[in-house]
């Protein structure tokens, strides 16, 4: 504490200062500096603490005197008492880090951020002409490919600087990104194609560009050390990393054990240089006992950076005796030397760095919607041109898929992702997706169309021919891809007469047995197909029914669309003739349940009450669509409880608040929509549906939940005409899907980049997730007082008495049994582990609250953009129940599936030297070990694989490749993130054409796998 003499003269020089005395305002915060070097070195304070009453007296007196002409010689002559302490002041160093925050598309169009990217770079070298120590610290690929796009000439000066070293390339990823919200391949090539940009355009190798530079982003997932560390990167920067007590510097450790340093701003990223930084830099030594502490300083978010006042500001306070050193510095000087000096003796945090803005999951859906189906599309391409590549020689675009790659990258900056920006930030990313989608649907169609050249497809030839249709297409069908929408391929094809054999392909690395639908173009007026019975027809010659399950007319064609159970091997492909033609059902089917009432003593049948196949059976609400039953055949267990139907649609308001696109507010109504109509829709055997639609002031949502005759998933679809608006008068309107469950106890597991976590924020917190939220609990089976199955429970919207009815499971067409009320209908399952999967095509934003998981799916906020929401929205769902816990990597793969459908492609009859059927083209074992992507090397020598390790516990991890489709493996070796190699990398050959690598628990290997 200052003494009476020091507090005395503060007064003084403080009252001096209102007078602009820059000899009396260096004084105060020399000694307010010295003060504070007292606390920090308590041995030697008492000793301090006389030479400052000294030299503070001495001062004191000449100010008490009104003699200012005389205070320049007074504060001298103190400082010159005080050589003790300047001596341990300047053992201090503030590293000055000049910075310019640029915001892309933020709070403005992107001709704006050009034009802010590129005066505020000319500043800056401006300034370093005047300044020759001055360094400037600048992050983000993207700005720099800004210039080099629109201002070369000025990329060719910053290279200079770069090469001086004044010039600071802190871009780990192509942009400062959300890290929550982007897919873990995704991650992995933001930092894959920014070094590749650096290298190519400013010299720069990884070990030159170690910095993560992440000040302004919402919330860090547990796996970014893991990510960043195999992509070259030491350390990492933020300011926002969750409202948890955390300290300035520390070691982020991720599940696999790699560590990144983390340097946590203490003040901000859009600091400025004065007297007040001393007091930053005392009270980051108190916290990590360090002597350096890093200050960011410059104008940002609409750049600009640093100015002149901060330069001569710090040049002259570094001049101050009993002061702090001022150096002008880079940031990864700084961290190199906290590393070497303290690295050991820095706590290490394990864990993820959330949360932050939570609304940032839901705001701005149609942004979130494009962001996950250009990553699907992206790493699809990549996937399938890849396997066309090895299979037939096409040549592998690489340029082009990186192009399609960065378009997706840049919409994840943490203001256009989380959908915090305007309407402008909306648009320009829309087209950057559009485009993105438009070369992958291009690029995996043609693939495909290559491979599918050298399969034989002779046995769809059929000897008596179709008619010719009367309505003669041109250019093959039109092309009807419908973007993301439809897979990312363009579905055309004609063939003039015989049936039509169409190719199946799996992109994914697991067998998958699922219902694929195929469009068929012009056989016939889309009245007639709509009647007319279709079969499908293997190469074995097997034949089987195909259900019609659409028809019509789109521009100039007529087309009808059947479905049919597909099955195959991990990244493989079958195919199946099309025609015309009865035949019985393949296996299981799937029925619309039943129920009867007693009015009156008569029984009324109605239908459109349930679903059931072979491994679930479901029941529903009327009245919301909810989902009154959903049992679990193998274990019998049913996790919905009637009082509580799951799987509706809710409706909130949020009261008026600030910040509405970042923050959810507290909700003033919350409520379940109920349904103006509900009916059967598709009626299998292979599908079958049951289609709602709500009524929410002016908007309409309609909702179908489906089931096939394969999958015990039950898929909802969401499809809503939004029109509602957000305002300070209204509030936030949102809907909600909302699932409770039957089980006590429950738990949350999430899924994240390249990876999972269990998290205990069990009330309501909305956290962020990928493609799959798992809750597991313990089932409610039975209860005290009424069963959850008995009369007094029964749905709202019975006539009479409701009877429960139970189905053969044998019978193709699902006859019932009437039971009289009261009676016992349904064996109660044993209590025990018990939970449900929800897998998304495009949410992120969940919470569960005790025993009830939502998802947020529209958020009508209204600033910064005060319509963010209004248009038509399509959104997928699909529930699975479960009983023992499914495994981390079963949801990944579960996950994986929903979110990349198998792909059907029309082709022609002709012999090929491949078989119709290919049993797997990739393989990965064992089970807790999952394939992320494959691709060919960015410079063309061989294929890189990448796995995962998903269920904690380290595992050698074993690839086989079909020699007949891809080649003999050559030789295989272990890479980074960068595809550089890895020192004492794990990857074998195996035996058959394989490979075999170590992954550490949690752990991600890549692989260069070269063919002979």
């Amino acid at each position: 504490m200052p003494t009476d003499t020091l507090q005395r003269l503060r007064e003084a020089l403080t009252e001096t200062v209102t007078v602009r005395s820059a000899v009396a305002d260096r004084f105060a915060a020399e000694l307010a500096f010295a003060d504070g070097l007292c606390e920090l070195h308590p041995k030697s304070a008492a000793g301090w603490r006389k030479l400052l009453d000294r030299a503070a007296n001495s001062v004191l007196e000449v100010l008490t005197a009104g003699r200012l002409d005389a205070l320049p010689d007074a504060v001298e002559s103190a400082e010159a008492l005080l050589a003790p302490l300047a001596a341990v002041a300047k053992q201090y160093t503030i590293h000055c880090v000049g910075h310019a925050h640029i915001d892309m598309n933020w709070m403005w169009s992107w001709p704006e951020t050009v034009a802010v990217t590129n005066d505020t770079f000319r500043t800056v070298l401006k300034l370093m002409e005047e300044f020759p120590d001055f360094c400037f610290t600048q992050s983000q690929a993207s700005v720099y490919d800004i210039i080099r796009r629109y201002h070369p000439e000025l990329l060719a000066e910053i290279r200079t600087r770069v090469e001086e070293g004044r010039w600071e390339v802190a871009a780990a990823h192509w942009v400062e990104g959300d890290k929550n919200l982007a897919s873990g391949e995704s991650l992995a090539r933001h930092v894959l194609y920014t070094r590749a940009f650096l290298a190519e355009h400013l010299g720069l190798s990884p070990e030159d560009c170690p910095l993560d530079w992440s000040p302004d982003t919402f919330g860090h997932a547990r796996t970014i050390p893991s990510i960043d560390a195999r992509g070259g990167v030491k350390y990492y920067y933020l300011c926002r990393g969750g409202s948890f007590d955390k300290p300035p510097l520390f070691w982020w450790q991720g599940p696999d054990g790699a560590r990144v340093l983390v340097y946590r701003e203490t003040t901000w990223y859009n600091d400025s240089i004065g007297p007040h930084n001393a007091d930053a830099l005392l009270k980051f030594a108190k916290q990590t006992g360090l002597q350096d502490w890093m200050n960011v300083y410059g104008v940002g978010d609409h750049g600009g950076g640093p100015t002149r006042r901060d330069l001569r500001r710090a040049i002259e306070m570094n001049a101050w005796p009993l002061y702090p050193n001022f150096r002008f510095a880079t940031a990864k000087a700084y961290l190199d030397t906290v590393a070497a000096g303290a690295g050991e003796r820095l706590p290490v945090l394990d864990r993820e760095l959330n949360f932050e803005f939570t609304g940032c999951y839901t705001s701005q859906s149609e942004i979130k919607k494009a962001n996950r189906h250009g990553e699907n599309r992206c790493l699809e391409a990549e996937t399938v041109c890849a396997l066309a590549h090895r299979a037939t020689g096409r040549t592998y675009r690489t340029r082009e898929l990186r192009d399609a790659w960065v378009n997706t990258l840049f919409g994840h900056f943490h203001d256009i992702l989380p959908g915090s920006g305007v309407r402008d930030t909306r648009h320009y990313q829309m087209a950057l997706f559009q485009e993105a989608t438009a070369r992958t649907g291009v690029e995996t169609t043609e693939s495909l169309r290559a491979l599918s050249a050298r399969v034989d497809t002779s046995f769809a030839a059929d000897a008596s021919p179709l008619p010719i249709p009367s309505q003669e297409p041109f250019a093959m069908g039109a092309g009807v891809g419908k973007g993301s929408e439809g897979g990312g391929l363009y579905v055309t094809g004609f063939t003039a007469r015989g049936p039509r054999p169409v190719m199946v392909c799996n992109p994914t690395a697991h067998a998958r047995s699922e219902v694929v639908t195929a469009t068929l173009w012009d056989l016939g007026p889309a009245e007639e197909m709509r009647r007319k019975p279709f079969r499908a027809r293997t190469p074995d010659g097997r034949t089987f029914a195909a259900q019609v399950v659409d028809a019509g007319f789109y521009w100039g064609h007529h087309f009808v669309t059947v479905a049919f159970p597909a099955s195959m091997g991990p990244l493989a492909y079958a195919c199946y003739a099309v025609e015309p033609g009865s035949a019985e059902p393949a296996g299981p089917t799937v029925q619309h349940l039943q129920r009867v009432y007693y009015s009156g003593g008569a029984p009324q049948l109605q239908c459109g009450y349930g679903l059931e196949n072979e491994h679930v059976r479901v029941g529903f609400d009327t009245l919301t669509g909810g989902v009154t039953s959903l049992v679990d055949k193998a274990t019998g267990v049913d996790l919905a409880d009637p009082a509580r139907p799951m799987a509706l649609l809710e409706y909130a308001l949020e009261r008026h608040h600030g910040m509405t696109a970042w923050v959810i507010g507290d909700h003033a109504e919350i409520r379940p929509l109920t349904l103006s109509s509900f009916a059967m829709g598709l009626q299998g055997p292979y599908l079958a549906t049951l289609k709602g639609q709500a009524v929410v002031g002016d908007s309409t949502v309609d909702v179908t939940y489906g089931l096939s005759a394969v999958s015990p998933e039950l898929t909802v679809t969401i499809e809503a005409n939004w029109v509602e608006r957000g305002s300070p008068q209204r509030g936030v309107p949102s809907l909600r899907f909302v699932v409770p469950l039957a089980l006590r106890d429950a738990r949350g597991r999430y899924e994240i980049p390249f990876g999972s976590i269990a998290r205990e924020e069990h009330d309501g917190q909305e956290v962020p997730a990928l493609r799959w939220a798992d809750v597991t609990g313990t089932a409610v089976a039975g209860a005290d007082g009424p069963s959850r199955n008995s009369p007094q429970r029964s749905q709202r919207t019975q006539r009479g008495k409701e009877i429960r009815l139970t189905s053969r499971a044998s019978s193709a067409t699902s006859a019932f049994s009437a039971v009289q009320p009261g009676s016992e209908t349904v064996a109660k399952g044993a209590a025990g582990t018990a939970g449900l999967a929800l897998f998304n095509d495009c949410k992120y934003g969940h919470s569960l609250d005790g025993d009830t998981l939502r998802v947020s799916l529209l958020r009508s906020s209204y600033d910064p953009d005060p319509l963010p929401e209004i248009g038509k929205h399509t959104m997928r769902f699909a529930l699975v129940p479960h009983g023992a816990p499914l495994a981390p990597a079963d949801l990944i793969r579960g996950g994986t599936a929903f979110n990349h459908p198998l792909l059907t492609l029309p082709v022609e009859p002709h012999a090929g030297d491949l078989p119709p059927v290919c049993d797997a083209g990739v393989t990965v074992s064992p089970d807790a070990v999952v394939l992320s992507g494959i691709k060919v090397a960015e410079d063309g020598d061989g294929v890189i694989v990448r796995l995962i390790e998903a269920g904690g516990k380290a595992a050698t991890g074993r690839v086989t490749f079909d020699a007949k489709l891809l080649g003999e493996i050559a030789d295989v070796e272990e890479v980074d993130l960068l595809e550089r190699p890895v020192a004492k990398g794990s990857a074998k050959r195996a035996a058959k054409n394989a490979f075999t690598v170590k992954l550490p628990k949690h752990g991600i290997a890549s692989v260069r796998v070269r063919f002979s």
